[in-house]
């Protein structure tokens, strides 16, 4: 097949969120050659103080929006160029550019690198009103301003202050997507969690963040509508201080080398780009670590590994989403090798990451979060499960099954839910799983004949929205969900029976970012995650009497972020098992295990481009392993051992 050019839009609110929340995965973009362009919503103004926030001067400094913002540009251009080319004060072209009708951007272009681009479209963060407060941006998307002005900064080519309303906002995003065409989306969280150390409702986000992607997805529905089905990923803010940090010490040291450019750190005295007075945002002082959420480059939706599986008529199936719908590829025989797809089927806006369960061989049970605007109630966020055609052809439509907090009087809680997790028992009950307001775990079940049970509480404190659930060798149903400190468990004592904690599971901090358990024969589960900090591949296997090791087994590792996808091996152990990551260059790590038995440990190897979300791990009709990964490329990518023998080689990337 001929290579699909990769183009990456972010889609930020500040002049920092990408450096924050979307790095390394920018940097990685940049040092593939992909075409990478940034927006910037707002003028970012904050209170028009640059220096430090913890230096006593503030006090008495005079507030400069148009200077703050300025030097804010100037840093994350600094960034950008020292990135791409090793030099901060490599120059850059700038020109106006009309997004909308009546609405002219400022568009920068790299010197000697015009497949990178930054756009500042500078609305004011606040505006000041008569009472004293700030009427915020947020108050375009809500309706409740018709237009918020803009900022414009110093020595820029856009021209005088312009009053923006919400049409003109979506439209120059459209504009932007029609003329970049990206392949991959990033953006912020529109769904902010709260903080739940704090009583009450107490969002852990900048409101910016969450407006911005809303902003974004109005946008990327009517670049849908033209035909456009890019990859779209959504990162964590704030609320990254809240879990166990997912970079190791070697990208947290190149994420602050690009924050310490961004914030003037070093920077000469005048500014090399001749717009500033103290180039960059010195407000971030001289020690970019000491931010608690920039330690995670974490997904909002957790990615999954459940995604490839052998369903009707021997065919292997893998499952996305491409542009807010359900896209799915199908082997056009058993064992080819052969794809066709992606079909990309049904209407409204489903959430990046999917559950994908059934009984083996049979047809897909799907379980997505669907979100939707409505007058009433404005967004809201249900979950939602389809059944594949027994012939593997297509989908039934989307059903709702709606949501744990749904009934709630504040509306706010129901857009927290995380994303589902989905099995189906050997007695064909469906069983979804997802994280509720409390921050701990609710499921619906199917019973055999059809009905669906009400949201019922299992429990749980401070869960993350990445659990995973299997079916055991007896028929139960476990799920294992990463929380602050530790790994949760609940698990049935007979099939179709209550779900019931296990007090007896302790594991280290599990980093963001997803676990995922296997059934290891022998009535034995095992457990693997990222370690937090070093990003470390952990395994615990349960003993032969059912409990739980102490410590885990470290199985190494490059780095990198994500879920860990993993199939069991016959007669082999914990570290001989299939397992895939996405390591640190954002390629796909894999080991599988060597032919000789008396060979053990893991033997990763990384190959293939960067892609998103998290690999998939599943065997073909004949039984050879295959691995599978959606590119920033927006593609399906597949490896194929050439034989189903333990420890064969794969065979040469298609796709």
């Amino acid at each position: 097949m001929t290579p699909q050019p990769r183009s990456v839009l972010h889609v930020v609110a500040h002049q920092d969120d990408d450096l924050y929340f979307m790095n390394p995965d920018l940097l990685r973009s940049l040092e593939n050659g992909d075409q990478v362009t940034t927006v910037v919503l707002t003028a970012g103004e904050g209170d028009g103080v640059n220096i430090d926030t913890g230096d006593a001067r503030r006090a008495g400094a005079v507030p400069d929006l148009t200077g703050y913002s300025t030097a804010r540009g100037c840093g994350l251009r600094s960034a950008y160029a020292l990135m791409v080319t090793g030099d901060r004060d490599r120059p850059w072209h700038r020109h106006a550019v009309r997004l909308a009708p009546g609405f002219v951007a400022e568009r920068f272009v790299l010197d000697g690198a015009d497949r990178v681009s930054l756009y500042f479209l500078q609305l004011l963060q606040g505006t000041p009103t008569d009472d004293g407060s700030r009427a915020r941006v947020a108050g375009l998307w809500d309706g409740r301003l018709s237009a918020q002005p803009t900022l414009p900064v110093h020595g820029g080519t856009a021209g005088d202050t312009q009053p923006v309303g919400r049409e003109d906002v979506i439209t120059a995003l459209t504009t932007l997507l029609d003329h970049h065409r990206p392949t991959a989306v990033r953006t912020l969280d529109p769904d902010p969690e709260h903080d739940g150390g704090k009583d009450g409702f107490v969002c852990s986000d900048h409101e910016d963040h969450a407006v911005t992607a809303e902003f974004t997805l109005a946008a990327l529905e009517r670049y849908r509508e033209a035909g456009h089905s890019p990859v779209v990923e959504h990162y964590r803010a704030y609320a990254n201080r809240f879990w166990g940090g997912n970079l190791d010490a070697a990208a947290l040291t190149e994420k602050g080398a690009y924050l310490a450019a961004y914030a003037g750190i070093g920077a000469p005295d005048i500014c090399p780009q001749g717009t500033c007075e103290r180039c960059g945002d010195r407000q971030l002082g001289t020690d970019p670590y000491r931010s608690t959420h920039m330690r995670s480059t974490a997904y909002r939706y957790s990615p999954a590994t459940d995604w490839l599986r052998l369903g009707p008529g021997g065919r292997l199936n893998a499952f996305a989403v491409l542009g807010g719908r359900l896209a799915f590829w199908t082997e056009t025989a058993p064992a080819t090798g052969r794809w066709a797809g992606p079909y990309v089927l049904g209407e409204g806006w489903v959430a990046p990451t999917l559950a994908v369960g059934g009984t083996p061989g049979g047809p897909a049970e799907v379980v997505a979060l669907r979100r939707s605007l409505s007058a009433e109630q404005g967004t809201v966020v249900d979950v939602v499960h389809t059944v594949q055609h027994a012939d593997g052809s297509g989908f039934n439509g989307w059903r709702s099954l709606g949501n744990p907090d749904e009934t709630h009087p504040d509306q706010r809680r129901q857009r927290e839910v995380g994303v589902p997790s989905a099995v189906v028992d050997q007695d064909g009950r469906l069983y979804v799983f997802v994280r509720d307001f409390a921050q701990g775990v609710s499921v619906r079940r199917r019973e055999t004949d059809g009905a669906w049970t009400p949201w019922q509480s299992l429990g749980g404190r401070f869960l993350q929205d990445a659990g995973t659930a299997l079916v055991t060798g007896r028929g139960t149903v476990e799920l294992y969900v990463p929380g602050k400190h530790k790994v949760w468990r609940w698990f049935q004592s007979e099939p179709g029976g209550a779900f019931q904690l296990d007090e007896t599971l302790s594991t280290g901090r599990p980093a963001t970012g997803g676990v995922t358990a296997v059934d290891s024969g022998e009535g034995r589960t095992c457990l693997y995650f990222r370690e937090a900090g070093t990003q470390q591949v952990m395994a615990y296997r349960q003993h032969a009497d059912g409990s739980w090791p102490g410590a885990g087994a470290g199985l190494g590792g490059h780095g990198g972020t994500g879920a860990v996808a993993a199939l069991w091996v016959a007669e082999r152990g914990a570290r001989e098992a299939c397992l895939a990551h996405r390591g640190s260059t954002g390629r796909l790590v894999l080991s599988l295990p060597d032919r000789d038995r008396e060979v053990t440990g893991t033997h990763w190897n990384e190959s293939g481009q960067m892609f998103a979300h998290a690999p998939a791990l599943a065997r073909d009709a004949s039984g050879a392993v295959v691995v599978a990964v959606v590119g920033t490329d927006g593609r399906l990518h597949v490896r194929r051992q050439l034989s189903p023998e333990p420890g064969s080689p794969m065979g040469p990337w298609l796709g």
